[in-house]
């Protein structure tokens, strides 16, 4: 049976989400009605018309160790500028291990939904053209599942990042909507 350690639907406060300041432009992360799974709202962010990294983080979430099948899982909706073999606009997410110091992108564990290439070099978030990404154009509700395994009985926070590299915008962005982490007993 599954034990549900943190679930957000976006459809109340969400508290402990928010904005992370630091990146590059303006942030329009944002809890809006335009693009949700289900219920009325999801966490939405666009990839803006200047070169922009935007971030927005979850609480901080105690993993447990005991169970199996540790894992996060979110809806996730895109329509960012894709290129061939990659994304000029893109989404991807972090995981902390120390309070939100830093963030490491999750590039392994991608259980469902992997991401579709490197953002190109004029991307802000590029890492020098290696970053992949997510930038489904468009690319309808998705449930993307990710191992946790590998950060089980640590303290952790979650980041998610859109970013673009200043030509093409879709206004749609990336919607991102019922998160949840849980582990089965």
């Amino acid at each position: 049976a599954p034990t549900v350690v943190l679930s957000e639907d976006f459809e109340g406060a969400a508290t402990g989400w928010g904005p992370q300041a630091g990146g590059t432009g303006t942030n329009s992360w944002a809890i809006t009605s335009a693009f949700p799974f289900a219920g009325t709202k999801a966490l939405q962010g666009v990839p803006a018309l200047t070169a922009s990294d935007q971030r927005y983080t979850s609480p901080s979430v105690v993993l447990p160790t005991a169970g199996n099948g540790l894992t996060l899982s979110f809806q996730n909706f895109q329509v960012m500028e894709d290129r061939t073999g990659g994304c000029y606009d893109g989404g991807f997410i972090e995981v902390s291990t120390d309070g939100g110091t830093t963030y490491t992108q999750i590039t392994t564990g991608l259980l469902t939904d992997p991401y579709d290439g490197p953002l190109a070099t004029a991307n802000p978030a590029s890492n020098g053209g290696t970053a992949p990404a997510w930038c489904g154009d468009p690319q309808p509700y998705l449930k993307s599942v990710i191992n946790l395994a590998p950060y089980a009985g640590q303290t952790v926070r979650f980041r998610f990042r859109v970013s673009s590299d200043g030509s093409v915008n879709r206004p749609e962005g990336w919607n991102i909507d019922n998160v949840e982490i849980k582990r089965c007993n």
